[in-house]
């Protein structure tokens, strides 16, 4: 039996596998993972501390490990792939603990459901904080809930306890905003053991807390010893709040955002069969449901009360996918206990066929993929992403000759670099702030934003050529700086 599920867990993480490592780099590389492949070089010049600015530092530091200065796209990408295969792996094994009477079923829809969910797919497949948040969180609650009860002796339990306080630091220095999963510790103790058991909730508690903060506060220390980094926390200031009147306004807003985004990356009826599992979760699941589901509900609540409309990004979801994939995985489970093969078949190819159809979309061409509108924007037709800035270094690697291709902004330097660094030393990516001539060389300009920007600097310019994002939108103008 052991054997057994053996088989299938593997089965299942190389499915995972094969799923994200697929035409890897077939997507255009966008704004912030060219960000965090700029810093994680930075890393390698001796500035480890940069990315601290924006309250996203561990994912650059990763990324910096695998050397990010040749096929520097894939490698960023695929280096956070084998972090999210352990979160992966700690969904598996959290679902399959805790519905132990059906636990190969619950592991199989468990790994289908994350696997094929596009919510996961699309964002795992990215170098982003919000992509290497979630396997943290998931290791949190796997030690919580799972190896702390398990432990026998006192100290194995602490050990287990503070492991999972080091998982916490861990998603807190990936991103900031996880601060708020500080709360799994609190919820571990109140639902995972009675009130006879007091004591051991007290335990896992303290010792998740304690070993967050004996790691935690030191790197913070350290950070603010070698620079004036607020560690983000004046972003999530920008980013958060608002005054009680317009709490009601704020409130309605981000939730339409986050059902727009929900309808998008969970679509029917993969949504429907996930809220039934839920339901079933919450019904028969025991503690741990209601673990899962009250560290869902209250990250998800500060989210979308404390969050302005106008900062709310569709990628600051996955980080709550494992808590949705254990619910729902263990839930559809203990419905389908008694159905029969065929039944049980028929069942998780609807939940996974949306899934599966987009996931082929995003192999083949995932310019075309279903993405909210405005993630079709940000990840496709507008200057965030790096399609027409792709074609532009295609052309220059494809000419092999010494040039120079200057940008007015470092965004768009960076997205160059992406496609640039490690492939020639013959063409190469400047950022123009006015500190050095730009007399024959040659000018990359976003139209939609940089045509005054441009005007202002007065130069003699010839246009060359016009590249466009698909769907001919947003283009990036060649120009040549005549003497």
């Amino acid at each position: 039996m052991k054997i057994r599920s053996s088989f299938v867990l593997l089965l299942l993480i190389l499915l995972y596998w094969l799923t994200r490592f697929i035409a890897l780099d077939s997507f255009s590389l966008f704004l912030d993972e060219a960000h965090h492949l700029w810093l994680a070089r930075d890393v390698w010049r001796l500035h480890p501390f940069e990315a601290t600015v924006d309250g996203r530092w561990l994912n650059v530091l990763w990324i910096a490990v695998f050397y990010p200065f040749n096929a520097s796209i894939w490698i960023a990408r695929a280096s956070v792939v084998l972090v999210t295969t352990a979160g992966f792996a700690c969904v598996l094994a959290t679902t399959r603990h805790y519905f132990s009477l059906r636990a190969t079923r619950a592991t199989v829809i468990a790994g289908l459901l994350y696997t094929f969910m596009p919510l996961t797919f699309f964002f795992e497949r990215m170098a982003l904080a919000d992509s290497i948040s979630a396997p943290f969180v998931a290791a949190a609650i796997w030690m919580a809930s799972v190896q702390f009860p398990q432990a026998t002796a006192s100290r194995e339990r602490l050990a287990w306890g503070a492991l999972g306080g080091v998982m916490l630091t861990a998603a807190i220095l990936s991103k900031i905003s996880n601060l708020i999963f500080l709360c799994i510790p609190f919820f571990a103790a109140i639902f995972l053991f009675n009130w006879k058991e007091w004591r051991r909730g007290f335990t896992v508690a303290s010792a998740m807390y304690i070993g967050c903060a004996v790691t935690l506060v030191p790197i913070v220390i350290m950070i603010r010893f070698f620079t004036s980094s607020t560690l983000g926390l004046d972003l999530v200031t920008l980013k958060t709040g608002g005054t009680l009147a317009e709490m009601p306004a704020q409130i309605f807003g981000t939730c339409q955002s986050v059902l727009s985004f929900l309808s998008a990356y969970l679509p029917f009826p993969m949504w429907l069969i996930i809220l039934i599992g839920i339901g079933a979760a919450m019904w028969r699941g025991g503690r741990v449901a209601w673990f899962n589901a009250s560290v869902l509900a209250a990250t998800m609540a500060v989210l979308i009360v404390q969050t302005r409309p106008a900062f709310l990004a569709s990628r600051f979801l996955p980080v709550y996918a494992p808590m949705i994939v254990i619910l729902a995985g263990g839930g559809l489970a203990a419905i389908t206990i008694q159905w029969r093969r065929v039944l049980v078949i028929g069942g998780g190819a609807m939940m996974i066929g949306s899934g599966v159809m987009f996931a082929w979309q995003g192999w083949i061409d995932p310019t075309q993929l279903p993405l909210e509108q405005s993630d079709r924007w940000h990840y496709v037709t507008g200057w965030p992403n790096s399609y027409a800035l792709r074609d532009v270094t295609t052309e220059f690697l494809s000419r092999d000759e010494l040039a120079q291709i200057v940008a007015l902004d470092l965004g768009s330097t960076q997205k160059m670099d992406g496609y640039l660094l490690g492939r020639t030393t013959k063409v190469t990516a400047r950022w123009y702030r006015g500190d050095f001539p730009l007399n024959g060389l040659w000018l990359v300009i976003e139209a939609t934003s940089q045509m005054e920007e441009l005007a202002r600097l007065n130069l003699k310019v010839t246009e060359v050529k016009r590249y466009y994002r698909p769907g001919n939108t947003s283009p990036v103008i060649l120009y040549r700086v005549d003497p």
